[in-house]
């Protein structure tokens, strides 16, 4: 899990405009048309209306006439402006690669889903105690990896939906319910946000689990594992999993799955949080640290030798005079 890089390259673009077109004096109309454009959907914008009163050479005004005058949309394809960008000298957006072990298994009559609690950002350790098993209802949960912020807020939005429907319908949320409203929350920003997601759970149909992507791709599996850590947790789920094991042998196997991802990457440590779901009762376990991730205790060592062990080559002996008297004159 990384915690959020606010590049883009909507922000370059705009900070394109800030610092090497000038100010811009249609700003606030500008504004307007976009949140109409997100709100309502596409709104034409003149181009003229930008250039008004601004100073641009014949290269930006090329470069901003191509992406106003497009009724506001966006185009991905558009390398053109991309290239230009980079010859004005605005800088490249930069990414970031997330770290993150999640790891989930069926048994034959519940969910074992397990995370570990490390978040970065690049190189460093921001978080050591990060929760990555996010509760959606009593009998459904979520773990996440992907972007911290994002996937705190798309659990939340979850947990509070799924909540109103209970109370509206007067019936346990499914698990089917909770990946629906997930894959068509995270579809319209096509990636964008940055939550993968593993959500599962026990319904009146039983255990499901269920793996979704950032840009809405959903899968029903039997076990699965996202994050950097999840070559390694995937090796052990595919060669020890079996369908119908009974509970202990799935904690174990969860358990032993996150040991090997957090083994394997050093996006992923520190310590370890499971959540057993079975019908009628939820139990949270955690957080459990592996012996790999302990610090050793430090030894207090005594350093006692013998009389006479080191051999006395030479003696110098100095005297100095000792004066005992001060200067009372003042």
């Amino acid at each position: 899990m990384t915690i959020p890089d606010s590049d883009s390259y909507s922000l370059s673009f705009f900070a394109f405009f800030q610092f090497h077109v000038g100010k811009l004096f249609k700003f606030t109309s500008l504004f307007n048309h976009s949140y109409h454009a997100f709100k309502y959907g596409p709104v034409p914008i003149s181009s003229d209306d930008v250039f008004h009163g601004m100073a641009c050479s014949e290269v930006q005004q090329q470069v901003l006439r191509m992406e106003l005058d497009k009724g506001g949309a966006f185009d991905f394809s558009n390398c053109i402006r991309n290239m230009a960008l980079s010859r004005m000298g605005v800088p490249a957006p930069r990414v970031r690669s997330t770290g993150t072990t999640i790891v989930a298994a069926t048994y034959k009559d519940g969910l074992v889903m397990g995370a570990d609690s490390r978040a970065t950002a690049g190189n460093i350790i921001a978080d050591k105690h990060c929760e990555k098993v996010h509760y959606l209802t009593d009998s459904i949960y979520a773990c996440g990896a992907g972007t911290a912020a994002d996937l705190d807020q798309v659990c939340k939005m979850l947990s509070g939906t799924l909540r109103l429907m209970e109370l509206n319908t007067g019936r346990k949320a499914r698990v089917i319910t909770a990946l629906r409203h997930a894959k068509q929350h995270l579809f319209n920003y096509q990636g964008y946000v940055g939550a993968y997601l593993l959500i599962g759970g026990v319904d009146p149909t039983g255990p499901h689990l269920y793996e979704c992507s950032a840009n809405g791709t959903t899968m029903a599996k039997p076990f699965a594992a996202q994050g950097s850590g999840s070559y390694a947790a995937i090796s052990i789920l595919e060669r020890d999993f079996k369908a119908g094991m009974s509970e202990e042998d799935a904690v174990n196997l969860v358990q032993r799955a996150l040991h090997a991802g957090m083994h394997g990457d050093n996006a992923s440590g520190n310590s370890l949080n499971l959540v057993v779901m079975r019908p009628g009762k939820t139990e949270f376990r955690g957080p459990i640290v592996p012996d790999f991730c302990k610090q050793p205790e430090p030894v207090d060592l005594t350093y006692k030798f013998k009389t006479g062990s080191t051999k006395v080559l030479k003696r110098k002996t100095i005297k100095f005079d000792v004066i005992e008297s001060m200067d009372v004159s003042h």
